[in-house]
Formats: C-alpha cells, structure tokens, sequence
C-alpha cells in the first residue's frame, strides 16, 4: 500500500481544483467533503482503539475526581455546565484542550456512573 502524505494531496487537489471547469470543481469538491467525512468517521473508532483512557482518577488532582485525559477538568463540571443548557460546541469551545471524543467520553462514564451510584443506594 502506497504512503499517501496530506501536504502532497493538498497540492494535487488544489492544482486540479482551480484548473478545472466548474462542474469538475464541484464534484472535487463533493468528493473531497465524502472522503474527509468518511476519514473523521473511520478515524474516530480508530484513535478510540489506541489512545489511552479519556477518562482517568489521578491521585492529588482535582480531588482524585474522574477528569479528561491530562486536564484538570472534571468530569462532573462538564456535566454540569451540559445540565444549565451548554452545548457540546459550547463546551468545545470554552474549553479548547477538549474535543469531541473526550465530551462522548464523559457523557458515557457519567451515565455509567449514575446509574452504578443509583444500583448502590437502592441496596
């Protein structure tokens, strides 16, 4: 399989995007949005399989409470800004460190996590 480098394909589909008629560029450009849809599809189950937990307790940050990745922000404080009515972009944008996997993340361990701490209250 042959390497293919994203500075060498910017050039190539720009030289043939403003070379070519308009019909052609927008099929370039249709082809271009389903290719880059298709890769930040594909490329988002992929890092999830790699990458290291998005969620992680570390001892003497933030309390040991469950925070994103390297940050110091909370899990419980992104769900409370959601609950006043935040958006994910919202939250995107307040918080630039953050991106999208990360909200996906702390949605699911807050559901995980409430419905464990409802299980051990009702015992």
């Amino acid at each position: 399989m042959a390497t293919l480098h994203i500075h060498d394909v910017s050039d190539k589909v720009a030289k043939t995007y403003f070379n070519a008629p308009l019909a052609q560029q927008q099929r370039l450009k249709s082809l271009v949005e389903e290719t880059i849809l298709f890769w930040t599809e594909t490329s988002h189950f992929q890092t999830t399989l790699t990458q290291k937990p998005a969620i992680r307790h570390t001892a003497g940050v933030c309390g040991g409470n469950a925070c994103i990745r390297n940050t110091r922000i909370p899990v419980w404080t992104l769900v409370s800004v959601r609950s006043q009515g935040a958006t994910d972009y919202e939250l995107l944008e307040d918080y630039p460190s953050l991106v999208q996997t990360d909200l996906d993340a702390a949605w699911i361990y807050y559901q995980h996590h409430e419905i464990v701490q409802s299980i051990c209250r009702t015992r």
